[in-house]
């Protein structure tokens, strides 16, 4: 009974650990995709401590854990307090999945040897440079070696008016945020982690921070190229022993600039809107932005806000009740269609301010709150997990970073590959203590 018993353990644990191995492979097949390997790996995990031993305190004492528990179950109330429908209740019930994610990567990298270890980094470092790769081709081929085009090209328009690639995304413009995310945790781990000395790539780390964001910045995602930006400088804040990465950094504008003065689809998405912006005033950016898609969609969400200041309209309702705002209106009444409510804000923090209120804008900037309270606390600190848990929690704060331009925080990619990160972050956080 107890060799069973242990072979069951044995038997769950590697389907977790390849679960967890395979998850950013899984990411690029799309959003069912996703939610099934999430629902075979939170059931997987819930048999596996249903038969093993574990230290329930290793989640009690989990602040994030804790956090996102109050968090979810707060959408859920919200959701029943503004008499949704049964179909948006069942999915604010569903955020818990993501919870249950990085729950059950914590625990599979609890358990971990290094050879397993290795493997995970390895596996998803390969698949990294496969995409790079793909989206390298496809940037100067006009078609990724699966024979997708560039996500905005049709047969309609020619090849020097696509600026976005997407590689094996095909016409999901999302390989750019990709790469700055899931990407970057694994370039983190593999340029952290304690492999053999004598290995001549490992000599070389430097170069493929470089190559990574080259490659973003091929993609024309300038809200990826942000979040390697804002990671890399939240680093050196926390670390300045890393100088060497900011200085890359340095380098890397330099060949931004030099690539805009040959590629017409960088200096479309990058040179010409800093043109742009060195010929306006204060006022005039202003008002370039209020006249934007971006700042319509800001300004309906501020008028949402003020509607229902405490807990907003409910979750996901953003695309019902903006068609109502009165900016919309105004647009509809100048047959500006293209200008038409979308999903989302494009904030994280104003979607959550017109969709829960300002509770709800409180959860969110205490997330960010605990996340930089616990890596500044890390400063000082001598253990030799430090820096990669720094640079995992910049990293998170890069993501949900409340200024910048963003997609819904509770989508399914955007949200399972935050709580993907937060899974091996929690990690990380907890070897420290």
């Amino acid at each position: 009974m107890m060799l069973n018993n242990k072979k069951s353990q044995n038997f769950l644990y590697k389907a977790l650990l390849y679960l967890v191995v395979f998850f950013p492979l899984i990411v690029v097949l799309g959003s069912a995709a996703i939610n099934i390997t999430t629902a075979l790996l939170i059931i997987v995990f819930l048999f596996y401590i249903n038969i093993t031993i574990i230290n329930q305190n290793d989640f009690f004492n989990n602040h994030l854990f804790i956090y996102f528990f109050f968090f979810f179950l707060f959408i859920l109330i919200n959701s029943i307090l503004n008499e949704q429908d049964y179909q948006l209740i069942i999915k604010s019930i569903g955020n818990f999945r993501y919870l249950l994610l990085s729950v059950a990567i914590f625990f599979v990298l609890e358990n971990i040897n290094e050879e397993q270890k290795k493997f995970l980094i390895y596996f998803n470092i390969i698949l990294m440079i496969f995409i790079c790769g793909d989206i390298i081709y496809q940037y100067f081929f006009y078609k990724n070696i699966f024979g997708f085009k560039p996500g905005m090209c049709n047969d309609f328009v020619t090849f020097n008016d696509c600026s976005r690639f997407s590689g094996v995304f095909g016409d999901e413009l999302i390989a750019g945020g990709y790469l700055s995310q899931v990407g970057m945790l694994f370039l983190f781990l593999f340029y952290f982690f304690d492999f053999k000395k004598n290995n001549p790539i490992l000599k070389k780390k430097n170069i493929l921070f470089l190559g990574l964001f080259l490659v973003i910045i091929i993609t024309g995602e300038r809200n990826a190229t942000l979040i390697f930006f804002l990671t890399i400088i939240i680093l050196f804040f926390f670390e300045k022993k890393l100088l060497n990465i900011l200085l890359l950094i340095s380098l890397i504008v330099f060949i931004i600039f030099s690539l805009g003065t040959f590629s017409k689809k960088i200096e479309q998405r990058y040179i010409n809107p800093i043109k742009s912006l060195n010929k306006l005033n204060l006022p005039d950016l202003y008002e370039n932005l209020i006249d934007s898609p971006w700042g319509h969609h800001y300004e309906a969400a501020i008028e949402l806000f003020l509607e229902k200041p405490i807990f907003g309209h409910g979750p996901k309702s953003f695309r019902v009740v903006c068609e109502k705002t009165k900016i919309q209106k105004k647009l509809k009444e100048k047959n500006f269609s293209y200008l038409a409510c979308t999903t989302h804000p494009h904030n994280y923090l104003l979607e959550f301010l017109s969709e829960n209120g300002i509770i709800g804008g409180i959860f969110y900037l205490g997330f960010i709150f605990i996340i930089f309270y616990q890596i500044f606390k890390l400063r000082k600190n001598n253990h030799p997990e430090k820096i990669i848990t720094i640079a995992l929690g910049s990293l998170i704060l890069a993501i949900i970073f409340p200024f910048k331009p963003s997609g819904s925080f509770l989508s399914t990619y955007n949200a399972s590959m935050l709580f993907y990160i937060i899974g091996f972050y929690s990690h990380y956080i907890k070897k420290i203590r």
